[in-house]
């Protein structure tokens, strides 16, 4: 943290492992001795920005997301998921889960429970990978982000247990279980705020500085050749330009160019964190830039948020 009254702000989407761009980006801001006073992440961007917000240390983060990688139980969790037999040239997770029912894997699995992954699996991997402590008494004050399945809502956790709220927001439906939260059923959060700047910014970011390491339309692969696959990639659709649309309040984005990495491709953590760098460091002079502009517009911290008021959404606090 910078210990200053002017607050930067990291919101760090989802993405599975195209999100480790984030450990890239880490290592520049310590790098170049930038300072974040507060983390918002979102699926994945909640991992690696609640380890960091814990550690401090983006060496570490990267062991430890380097020694689950390499772990038995998270392998055999992905290719659960994953169907290396697929087409080539897609990236996306909805057309390699759809791959497993048209070829009959876990099909039964599937239409019996609500998650392919057990619930003893999903705690173990969590257990095995983040810090069992409550987000309050993190050095770095940090946020995840979720879906309430029940009603609806997207929530902002900022209190409790930092592991549960990491747990919840990485929670993809149908691979992973929900998880209960003070009456809420949480999922992944990406289906509604894949980049958190509204929550960043409502949580006291004076500048935020968004990553965002999600598909956009054209990684989601080749035109469907089913009608549940047209269905279900108008749904992915409606989200990606949904969360093109939130992200914009950000005061700047870094985009790491990945190529054809997929969702699954979590063996590809020291190429993700090159490109999460070269994002950095293409964008650092315009960032500087506008972190001058930000300090003098809120006269270094002590007006919030001087923006339009169109940087608001719905989301529920707890």
């Amino acid at each position: 943290m910078s210990g200053s009254r002017f607050k930067l702000a990291l919101a760090l989407s989802g993405g599975s492992a195209r999100a480790l761009t984030h450990v890239g980006v880490l290592r520049e801001l310590q790098r170049h001795r930038l300072g974040v006073d507060l983390i918002v992440g979102t699926s994945m961007g909640a991992v690696v920005g609640g380890l960091f917000a814990y550690y401090q240390d983006v060496d570490i983060v990267g062991e430890r997301l380097r020694v689950l990688i390499e772990s038995d139980l998270f392998m055999k969790s992905i290719a659960i998921a994953r169907d290396d037999r697929s087409d080539e040239g897609s990236d996306g997770f909805f057309h390699r889960f759809l791959s497993l029912f048209r070829k009959g894997v876990s099909y039964g699995q599937s239409m019996r429970r609500p998650a392919l992954i057990s619930d003893e699996d999903y705690q173990e991997i969590m257990e095995d990978l983040m810090p069992d402590c409550l987000i309050e008494d993190l050095p770095i004050p940090f946020a995840a982000v979720a879906m309430d399945i029940l009603s609806g809502e997207e929530v902002v956790i900022r209190s409790g247990s930092l592991r549960l709220a990491a747990a919840a927001s990485a929670a993809i439906p149908g691979l992973l279980p929900p998880m209960e939260y003070r009456g809420c059923l949480l999922l992944d959060g990406g289906w509604l705020d894949n980049v958190p700047v509204a929550p960043a910014i409502a949580l006291g970011g004076h500048f935020v500085l968004a990553a965002d390491a999600s598909l956009d339309v054209p990684g989601l692969g080749p035109l469907p050749s089913a009608a549940i696959e047209y269905l279900l990639r108008c749904n992915e659709i409606t989200r990606i330009r949904l969360m093109q649309h939130r992200k914009q309040n950000a005061d700047v984005t870094l985009v790491p160019e990945l190529g054809k990495t997929d969702w699954s491709q979590f063996t590809c953590l020291d190429r993700c964190s090159m490109a999460g760098s070269r994002a950095f460091a293409e964008s650092l002079p315009y960032l500087r830039g506008r972190l001058l502009a930000r300090r003098c517009l809120t006269l270094n911290g002590w007006l919030h948020p001087v923006r339009r008021r169109c940087w608001r959404h719905p989301f529920k606090m707890v």
